[in-house]
């Protein structure tokens, strides 16, 4: 079990709290590194279409869902993840905010260390999640993938996506710069994918619900409980 300084959510950060998780019994083999994680989120942030908290909470096991101890571990693990779903989508407005008015683009995936160039290694595990989420919606990322206008936003990506062994596949010669490049596009890509989103033609929403970025405090919560999220998990 979560240790109570952990579990109770109050006296760690959210991120602390998924770490927590990831050394339990409860976690998944291959369950979501934070880094991962937060490439997770953030595909699900700046998705072209409507992402319910369902269907990407379920998404964080695929088909390997955590057995969780209690109630109170649900709250932990499920809150700490809201907390960054809702950070994240906070952070990633308020730099597209400042992008369109200053013209500067100030935001840092978790990838990008405070000084000096990130490693490839940790971009390649970033975009993995990136990459799941993108999975929640596929026909919404290809149309992107295949509109000549957004086709250039989708390319910082690519080259980090691992796509398999192929054998017969040579990179060029200039491949490291060629990556140093996209990867220093992925911050803008982000904030224009964010924008995209916005878009009320681009963005179908669901029947009964209106898009948020924010998980509301007086909707249900996530882990199941049947309480309000300012109730639950929101009070983590």
């Amino acid at each position: 079990m979560i240790d109570d300084a952990v579990d109770d959510g109050r006296t760690s950060d959210p991120g602390s709290s998924w770490l927590a998780f990831l050394a339990s019994p409860a976690a998944p083999e291959h369950a979501m590194s934070l880094l991962e994680l937060d490439g997770y989120l953030t595909g699900v942030v700046v998705a072209p279409s409507v992402i319910r908290p369902s269907e990407w909470i379920a998404g964080l096991w695929l088909d390997n869902e955590p057995i969780f101890d209690d109630a109170r571990q649900i709250q932990s693990v499920l809150g700490a993840v809201g907390i960054l779903f809702n950070t994240l989508g906070a952070t990633i407005d308020r730099s597209l905010r400042r992008l369109e008015v200053d013209r500067v683009c100030d935001y840092l995936p978790a990838f990008q260390p405070a000084e000096g160039k990130p490693s490839g290694d940790a971009i390649r595990t970033w975009v993995g999640g990136f990459w799941r989420a993108m999975a929640l919606a596929p026909a919404d990322w290809h149309a992107l993938a295949a509109d000549e206008r957004t086709q250039v936003i989708i390319a910082p990506f690519v080259g980090f996506i691992d796509a398999g062994e192929d054998e017969e596949f040579e990179p060029a010669a200039d491949i490291n710069d060629r990556l140093d490049e996209a990867a220093a596009e992925i911050p803008h890509a982000i904030l224009l994918l964010r924008k995209i989103a916005q878009l009320p033609a681009s963005r179908p929403q669901p029947r009964h619900r209106a898009r948020r970025t924010k998980i509301g405090r007086n909707e249900p919560c996530l882990c199941g409980s049947g309480k309000k999220y300012k109730r639950c998990c929101g009070q983590a």
